[in-house]
């Protein structure tokens, strides 16, 4: 075989490997989300796979001494690829409910069955470099050269495929089509030279994925809407009574919602409502920053409550600002700009009376919307006597993160107080001047009437939160911890 077809071969391995990654990643995203110990261990898994394919296809190489062999593990490396998707969706779906109803050892067993789909590709790709340095090998004089150009082929077509997943073929095609497609890019390759079943199994299977990938994608039974986009898979629901819900990936955290007619009122977004009656400004027409707009519940609640307040809605998300339009009824009236939150707050010169961090994705924080260094940035846009609301996620009485993040807060601001909602899994903290309390019990009354229950009880519940070692943008550990808390909630529910 020539040189260069060799050559190729190694750069569309290579390429293969990181386009599949980039889209594996997006293909667990709707399940367990898209969080760094989620990445971490899915770059185990496929570096995993490669090694153990490298050091088995050496093997394999030695006693073959030809390349069909290769060609045809490559061409059902293909066909499994493109099937991944549909049967991450028959399988994973079933295992996020396993999780989150205390049965992590059937979610394991769907996530091990699909992880037995997965490895057979990597083995293939991983014993593409072996076989290629052993079929082209000319001779000992000639080794290192040859070896040189099929590794700096392999990591540009990594480079190549990183790119065009990331930037081009994932944003035009979604996770399951831009799957099948390098599988066919691959399959094309491999079978080339080969009988024309062959071809059938790693040119056709991959077409039929891409016909068919749309239906690859999780659906809900009430979804009225469903969007892939750079950052999650998103999906508007709608129940019988008329209720609309956004939900990102696995769809156990509920971003906004709406029931038409009906004023905000549910209990995160109701705690958000209370934010501008603790500041020491009377709240008429307040200046309010939203971090994590979402489809835009507390942006229109706010506008009911105090009219003429003047929301800017950040949202990481342009679809989700898409669907908020369609479906959510956001109007033009609220300022809305696409991007991360902390870039946004380093280019705003502008203060505001009431600042609302909501940007956390069921069930990590960002981490960098948890140091001192935003706390600072957060505390330095608000007009004097503001107050910034920031909501963070716990398990129950599992409090590590809303532990860490109250404590580098009350390092930043004069005074902090904490009130849990009534749920598993929220904490609120109000950070401002002394008196946050004290103001909103004066002024609940000139809230409206469906506000009034949730002010007096808020009241009640305040508590102070003292400082701590901040959390800080060189160490801010909050995954590793939200990890321990789900680990810690799983044994307990084993009985273990």
């Amino acid at each position: 075989m020539k040189p260069s077809s060799l050559t190729w071969l190694s750069f569309l391995s290579g390429a293969t490997v990181m386009a599949s990654e980039m889209a594996a990643s997006r293909l667990v995203a709707p399940y367990f989300g898209s969080s760094t110990p989620v990445w971490a261990a899915l770059i185990s898994l496929v570096l995993g796979g490669l090694a153990l394919g490298a050091h088995l296809g050496g093997r394999w190489a030695d006693r073959a001494e030809r390349l069909e062999p290769l060609r045809m593990a490559l061409c059902v490396a293909a066909l499994l690829l493109a099937a991944l998707p549909f049967l991450a969706r028959a399988l994973l779906s079933g295992a996020t409910a396993a999780v989150m109803t205390g049965r992590p050892l059937e979610a394991m067993g769907r996530v091990g069955l699909v992880v037995l789909v997965a490895v057979p590709p990597l083995l293939a790709l991983g014993a593409v470099g072996p076989f290629l340095v052993r079929v082209g090998l000319g001779g000992v004089a000639s080794a290192g050269a040859h070896a040189g150009r099929l590794s700096s082929a392999s990591t540009l077509g990594s480079i190549a495929g990183t790119l065009l997943a990331a930037f081009v073929v994932l944003p035009w095609l979604g996770t399951a089509r831009a799957m099948a497609c390098f599988a066919g890019v691959l399959g094309l390759t491999a079978a080339h030279g080969l009988g024309w079943r062959w071809r059938v199994i790693a040119v056709g299977v991959p077409v039929v994925a891409l016909a068919l990938g749309v239906h690859a994608l999780p659906r809900h039974p009430r979804a009225r809407d469903v969007a892939e986009s750079p950052h999650a898979f998103v999906q508007v629901l709608e129940s019988p009574e008329g209720t609309r819900s956004l939900v990102f990936n696995e769809g156990y955290a509920v971003q906004s919602t709406w029931l038409p007619g009906q004023p905000v009122r549910e209990e995160v977004f109701g705690h958000y409502l209370l934010t501008p009656a603790m500041a020491r400004a009377e709240p008429r027409a307040p200046r309010v920053l939203l971090l994590g707009l979402g489809a835009g519940t507390s942006a229109r609640g706010l506008r009911e409550t105090y009219l003429g307040a003047r929301v800017v809605g950040v949202e990481l998300d342009a679809e989700v600002v898409r669907l908020a339009r369609t479906h959510f009824g956001l109007g033009a009236e609220v300022e809305v700009h696409i991007g991360d939150a902390r870039a946004f707050l380093e280019a705003d010169s502008r203060r505001y009376d009431v600042i609302i961090v909501d940007a956390f994705r069921f069930p990590y924080v960002p981490f960098h919307l948890t140091t001192r260094e935003f706390a600072r940035s957060v505390a330095d846009h608000l007009v004097p006597g503001g107050v910034a609301c920031f909501n963070v996620g716990r398990f129950r009485e599992e409090r590590g993160v809303v532990d860490a993040v109250g404590g580098t807060l009350a390092s930043v601001f004069p005074h902090v107080l904490a009130a849990d909602a009534r749920n598993p899994s929220n904490t609120l903290f109000f950070a401002g001047e002394e008196g946050m309390a004290e103001r909103l019990a004066a002024r609940t009354e000139r809230l409206p009437l469906s506000l009034r229950p949730l002010a007096t009880r808020v009241v009640g519940e305040l508590r102070a939160v003292a400082s701590a070692e901040p959390l800080t943008d060189d160490r801010a550990p909050v995954e590793l911890l939200t990890d321990v808390i789900l680990l810690r909630a799983l044994v307990r529910t084993e009985g273990l």
